[in-house]
Parts: structure tokens; C-alpha cells; sequence
């Protein structure tokens, strides 16, 4: 961790060789203009530290995020802006350390400590930041098996400490992430900020860092990830690559049934079969288990059994109400969604499939949201049914998700005006048979508003692969297709082992490769399987466009200049 910090500094320290321009009264030909940068304080309330070799272990770990567009579940931010990590040994001074090489984490009362913390650079504009400790210095931030918090890690951010205070217990909260200004407003009609010619400093900005994560983050594998089918080509794997056959599929045109007036368990289980839907199963496959956890190797997941044999699982339960789209289904924990990734068919940007489409800012962010089911059923999703806190009733070893026919389009670049919600029809025939004629299939203006959304449109669904994430109301996250399911390109190709295990290993750079997180756990969306499927989606544009985009609103495919 400390190298890695090291080479960051160095990189913004070093300059070209040759004459730098002076400053020349505002022709801005210098070679760095000027930046802004977040200074304040860092303060840790929490259970002493954990210390081996004579060094405190872990890092205050302070991450920054645009205010518009905050990491799931507030918002669809993807990574930090920027960040900084604050090494243990400096946040905690005065704190005893063992020297033994073993782990020593002692108990005791809870202890305070603060540092001083530098984020820079920053562009100007408005933000806001979240924070952990790292109690078992495992924060790695380019890799998505190491970047967020684990369960004993405290966390926090720069919030409004009243409201936690009020809130502490309760789970399901969201606390008050307050802004940071980096830029002077150009004026008070026009809030956009600017950074002067001597740059900015947002200072005396306070974090705290005091509330201990009871749960792991929700690992899971998608059901069938781990096998290695025949080969097959989608639009997305053309080479049909076995180990890039998706594990589920979505049409572009998808159609639903519309949810039945006379609520019974038959119409009710129709309604729920019109989706697709897939079972993410908790922690990995057993063949994988011991290269996932083994503290040696370099994933060392925090995976437990499921009951009744130990603790481990996915928490289900009350988000605090229910869907937007449906009264009587209850919103849970873990939130499901789906995140587009770039279009990289034959794998030569991404070899490993991972990037999300928009984190570079170059194409829109394209999301589908998706339904956690508890005990896999709408009928036992009910709001009166389901657990309202992360209980053992809650623990599953599985939970069934249903992907909503429907993206969110979004301009990375200005989240805050919200995005086009597509989705391919707005009537269907209801899922009792009964029911004679077309119903609507949501409340147009009902959704257009929900948060994030700023307008409604039919159109097919834009191809592509989408990962798969839960996450949980602490900000806990897991994603596939993963790092530790494929090899990177320096690593090699993934070679498999013989007979039924799911491990492989990188041919170039010998480390475990674990079949369940790579490039199979994926949705792709996939052209209309009939010819008047595609007959509706080219219906839907009059332009003549490739197929596959025809019908795809533009706000899906590309961004404004």
C-alpha cells in the first residue's frame, strides 16, 4: 500500500525536462494549472487497532466522490474521484505495537485518534466523502475484491454527526454526507464553481470514522458461473469463447405481463416467470472455497457457512417500503443492479471484461435495475412479510434477482440532470388470463419522479454484457465478473485444472483464478429472438442505424458534445 501511495507522489512530482513557462499574467501556459485540494482532519472512534512487526496494521482509508453522483446504493459512481490513505502508524502515534509477527488485536475500551489528511488534486466543483479504517490493511484500491470496506472495518465520512447520532441502530440508514466546495461560484445565479489562478483549498474539513460494519460484504456467484458449458456466440462473445457464454440473457424487446388485478398465488407466480431472473448463490463454489479465503493467497474472503452449520450468508431484508413500481412488493436488502459494460467484444480494451461503460466519461451509463426476491417469490416479498433488520430469519444462501426490462441512460458528466428511462412497451396483457385486453404496465409520470430520472421513453434495450452487483445499505458491495475471476494481460491466459474443480491458474503469473467471478456472471442483452421482435424495435426510429440500435434512444448510445 505504502509503494503504491509512494509512486502516486512521484508521478504528479515529476515534470518534463526542459524550460517551464512562467506565469504569464493570465495566457495560463503553464505546465500545471492550478488545482484545488481538500485538507482537514481525520478522527477515529472505534476498538483499538490490530499491530504485527512492530507496525500498526491498516489505513484511514478517505475517498471522494462527485456530490451528484455518490457510489451505490445513493448513487451509480463506479470509483473515488480521488482518494487518500492515512497509514495507521500515523493516526495512531501513541498506540502500543506488538513485534511479533503474528496478529495482535487487543481489546479494551474504545480509543480516539485523529491526523491531519490532504486529497489532491481536485478540479473544482462539489463533493462529498466517505471513509473506513482498514482494520486488516487489505484496502487495494484497483482491484473491485479490495476496494470497499469488510465487516470488523469502521466506517464513516465527512456527515452530519446529529442525525447519525439520532439514527445509530438503525440499518437501514443512510447518513447526511454533507459538501465540500472545491472553487469559488462564478456568481450567485450560476453555481458552477472555478478555481482561481492560485488554486483552492477546502480546509478544515472534519471526518469521522466511528461506526464498526457487523456483516461481510455480500459475496456471491451467479448459479452455473462456475461450469464450463459448450462454446456459443452472443453479439458480445463472438469468438464464443466457453468462458464468455453469459450466464443469463435478456431481448432487447423483452415483454412482460402486466401485474394481475385478482392477486392469487397462480397469477401472481406468472407474473413473476414473464422476467428474467437469476440466482446468485452466497460466497463461491466449493472447489473455490480454499483459494477464495486462504489468508496466504490474494483474495482472503471473508466467507463463512450458511446456517444452520455457521454465520455466513446474504442479509434480506426491509429497505424501509416498497418498490416505486408496486405497492405491495417490498424494497430489500441487498439492492440488485446491472451496470453496462464497455463494448470490447473481442477482449483486445478489456481483457478481462471489467470496465463499466461511462467511468471514463467518454459514453453514457447505462443501468438496469433489478428486484431481490425474499425466499425467491413476489408472494413472500410482501412489505408485511419480509425482516426489517438483518436478522438470522433474514441469512440466506441464496437470493433469486428479477432484471426489470428497463435501463436508466445517464451523461456521466452531469448525473445531477438526471437520465432517460427506456424501457421496450408500456402495455401488455395481464398475467391472469382472465383479463381480456392490454394494461399498463407502470405509471409514466409516476416513474418520471422517481430520483435520477428525468424522463420516460419506449425503446429497446441497448446490447451489451452487464455485471452484476448487490449492495447493501452500508455501502458493502460485491460485483462480477471480478478480478479474480479471469487473468489481466501481463498474467497470461487462464488454464484450467482437471476435473470438476472451478479454480484455474494465469498461465504467465501463477496465481488461483476462480471460474465463478469471471467473465461468464454476466446479463447480456441480446437482439430480438423473432423477426417481428425485430420488426418492433426498427418500428420504434425512423433513422437507418446498424441493427441492434435501431429503436435504442440516442441518449443510450452516445453522448451530447
Amino acid at each position: 500500500m505504502n509503494a503504491l501511495l509512494r509512486a502516486i507522489v512521484l508521478t504528479l512530482l515529476v515534470v518534463a525536462c526542459g524550460t517551464v513557462p512562467i506565469d504569464d499574467q493570465g495566457d495560463d501556459k503553464r505546465v500545471i494549472p492550478p488545482k484545488g485540494l481538500i485538507r482537514g482532519t481525520v478522527t477515529y472512534i472505534g476498538p483499538r487497532p490490530c499491530s504485527r512487526d512492530g507496525h500498526i496494521v491498516g489505513n484511514a482509508v478517505i475517498t471522494v466522490f462527485d456530490k451528484n453522483n455518490p457510489p451505490p446504493p445513493a448513487g451509480f459512481a463506479s470509483g473515488a474521484v480521488n482518494f487518500v490513505a492515512v497509514p495507521g502508524d500515523v493516526l495512531f502515534t501513541n498506540e502500543p505495537r506488538s513485534t511479533g509477527s503474528d496478529l495482535y488485536c487487543p481489546g479494551g475500551a474504545a480509543v480516539t485518534a485523529s491526523a491531519p489528511f490532504t486529497v489532491a488534486p481536485m478540479e473544482a466543483g462539489s463533493y462529498v466523502i466517505r471513509a473506513f479504517y482498514d482494520r486488516g490493511g487489505r484496502f487495494w484500491p484497483t482491484f473491485k475484491s479490495r476496494n470497499l470496506p469488510e465487516a470488523g472495518d469502521i466506517a464513516g465520512g465527512y456527515v452530519d454527526v446529529e442525525d447519525a447520532r439520532k439514527n445509530a441502530g438503525n440499518i437501514s440508514y443512510q447518513p447526511i454526507f454533507l459538501p465540500v466546495d472545491v472553487g469559488l461560484a462564478r456568481s450567485a445565479e450560476d453555481g458552477r464553481l472555478d478555481i482561481g489562478d492560485n488554486g483552492y483549498v477546502a480546509d478544515n474539513v472534519p471526518v469521522t470514522i466511528g461506526s464498526q460494519l457487523p456483516f461481510t460484504r455480500p459475496y456471491f456467484y451467479p448459479d452455473g458461473a462456475e461450469k464450463r458449458p459448450d462454446a456459443a456466440t452472443t453479439p458480445a462473445n463472438p469468438r464464443g469463447d466457453p468462458l464468455a457464454v453469459p450466464i443469463v440473457t435478456m431481448t432487447q424487446d423483452h415483454q412482460l405481463l402486466a401485474f394481475p388485478a385478482n392477486v392469487t398465488p397462480e397469477t401472481v407466480t406468472a407474473f413473476q416467470r414473464s422476467f428474467v431472473s437469476t440466482v446468485l448463490k452466497w460466497g463461491v463454489p466449493a472447489a473455490e472455497l480454499d483459494a477464495a479465503t486462504d489468508p496466504t493467497k490474494p483474495f482472503g474472503l471473508q466467507i463463512a457457512p450458511a446456517p444452520p452449520t455457521g454465520k455466513g450468508g446474504i442479509y434480506v431484508f426491509s429497505r424501509g417500503g416498497p418498490l416505486p413500481d408496486n405497492p405491495l412488493v417490498a424494497a430489500l436488502w441487498p439492492q440488485a443492479g446491472f451496470a453496462k459494460l464497455i463494448d470490447d467484444p473481442n477482449r483486445r480494451v478489456d481483457p478481462q471484461g471489467l470496465v463499466v461503460q461511462g467511468s471514463r466519461g467518454q459514453a453514457p451509463l447505462v443501468v438496469v435495475q433489478g428486484i431481490t426476491l425474499f425466499d425467491d417469490s413476489l408472494l413472500r416479498s410482501t412489505v408485511a412479510a419480509v425482516p426489517r433488520a438483518p436478522t438470522v430469519s433474514a441469512l440466506k444462501d441464496h437470493v433469486t434477482v428479477l432484471a426489470r426490462p428497463a435501463v436508466l441512460c445517464l451523461d456521466p458528466r452531469d448525473v445531477a440532470k438526471g437520465g432517460v428511462l427506456v424501457t421496450p412497451h408500456f402495455t401488455a396483457r395481464s398475467a391472469d388470463a382472465s383479463e381480456v385486453g392490454e394494461k399498463p404496465l407502470f405509471d409514466p409520470q409516476a416513474l418520471a419522479k422517481q430520483p435520477g430520472v428525468r424522463e420516460v421513453k419506449k425503446g429497446c434495450l441497448p446490447l451489451g454484457r452487464y455485471s452484476i452487483s448487490l449492495v447493501y445499505s452500508t455501502g458493502q458491495a460485491w460485483t462480477v465478473p471480478n478480478e479474480m475471476g479471469s487473468c489481466g494481460a501481463l498474467e497470461g491466459g487462464v488454464a484450467l485444472s482437471q476435473g470438476t474443480s472451478s479454480a484455474g491458474t494465469c498461465t504467465n503469473k501463477a496465481r488461483p483464478v476462480l471460474l465463478s467471478q469471471g467473465t461468464r456472471a454476466v446479463l447480456e442483452i441480446v437482439p430480438p429472438s423473432t423477426t417481428e421482435g425485430a420488426a418492433y424495435c426498427r418500428s420504434l426510429d425512423n433513422e437507418e442505424r446498424p441493427e441492434g440500435e435501431r429503436g435504442v434512444p440516442v441518449e443510450c448510445l452516445k453522448l451530447d458534445p
